[in-house]
């Protein structure tokens, strides 16, 4: 007489089957979407770095030009263009946008207006791949004997 018959225990049952099917595309999906968020971060965060590096050079070429010559039309193009990352040697390159005025111009109500002989600066760039997102500024008072960034 036999009082335990042996299990086959070799395989899956339907239960575990069906949890696997169930459980397996929700960690798939969270995974994917961690990984979109990531890479879309990362490449904002490089977009943000490459126009700093637009905006911090700028300051330097118009540093550079004689306060009587700085106009709107003055060149800040020196380091706009950047390789992209993936090696497809394809560019990103960024116009920056220069506005030059006069403090005597400027509204009594700005601050700056009542320094003499002096001129604002304002640097604006933006998003090459997002048009719709707000360019970063930068503004600059400049004197016959210097710069400062505001």
């Amino acid at each position: 007489m036999v009082l335990f018959k042996k299990i086959n225990n070799a395989g899956f049952t339907i239960v575990e089957l069906v949890m696997s099917s169930v459980i397996f595309p929700i960690i798939v999906i969270g995974v994917t979407s961690t990984y979109d968020t990531v890479r879309n971060q990362y490449t904002i965060s490089r977009q943000l770095n490459e126009i700093y590096a637009v905006l911090s050079a700028c300051p330097e070429v118009d540093r550079a030009l004689e306060y009587s010559s700085l106009s709107s039309g003055t060149n800040c193009y020196p380091n706009n263009s950047f390789v992209t990352e993936g090696g497809s040697g394809k560019l990103y390159t960024y116009f920056p946008n220069l506005t030059v005025t006069d403090t005597t111009s400027l509204p009594s109500s700005d601050p700056l207006q009542v320094i003499p002989d002096s001129k604002i600066v304002n640097i604006s760039v933006g998003y090459p791949k997002n048009p719709t997102i707000a360019p970063l500024e930068l503004r600059m008072l400049i004197t016959r004997n210097g710069i400062g960034q505001l």
